[in-house]
């Protein structure tokens, strides 16, 4: 193998030992405004996208000990590897897919260690991302200390309401 293959093979196998999960897709047609914009979506998330040769991914896979179906590889083959938050990656790549339809299309992909396929990638990137999960977290845990404040408050402008009644009325009296 000449040198030039062998480093862009180490380079993606180290990739792919260092990304928890990655997701293939095929591109068609995308100019290059288009495939900047995807690969600012995904870098936003934490992500890498990069254009690989099927052979060379393919024997990058077996080397790390991954099993991808050769079959499944059609077109022109991109990755994108995730960062630490694999649902925001999954949610850009789709949200990409969504609003460019014909010219990408999801393959698979490896999500905590297996092999996915694209209707399991979609149900992923519908789950709440990380941010979004600490927002639901923090509603939980606000809702009872924001309903015993509003409690107190209620009671003590009650308080306070009763006193100034009671002012007003010996006021008026005398």
């Amino acid at each position: 193998m000449r040198k030039e293959k062998q480093f862009l093979l180490d380079e993606i196998k180290e990739k792919l030992s260092e990304s928890s999960s990655f997701v293939l897709a095929s591109y068609q047609g995308m100019d290059p405004n288009l495939t900047s914009d995807f690969r600012t979506s995904v870098v936003e998330t934490g992500g890498l996208f990069c254009v690989v040769k099927k052979r060379v991914f393919l024997k990058a896979a077996e080397e790390a000990g991954l099993k991808v179906d050769k079959e499944m590889l059609t077109g022109h083959i991109g990755v994108v590897y995730s960062g630490e938050d694999t649902v925001a990656t999954t949610k850009a790549v789709y949200k990409f897919k969504k609003d460019n339809d014909k010219l990408l299309e999801i393959l698979g992909g490896l999500f905590e260690g297996k092999m996915c396929s694209p209707e399991d990638l979609k149900e992923i990137s519908q789950l709440p991302s990380k941010e979004e999960m600490r927002a639901q977290f923090l509603g939980v845990l606000e809702a009872p200390l924001s309903g015993v404040v509003s409690v107190m408050e209620a009671a003590m402008s009650g308080v306070i309401s009763c006193m100034d009644q009671k002012v007003q009325k010996e006021e008026s009296q005398q």
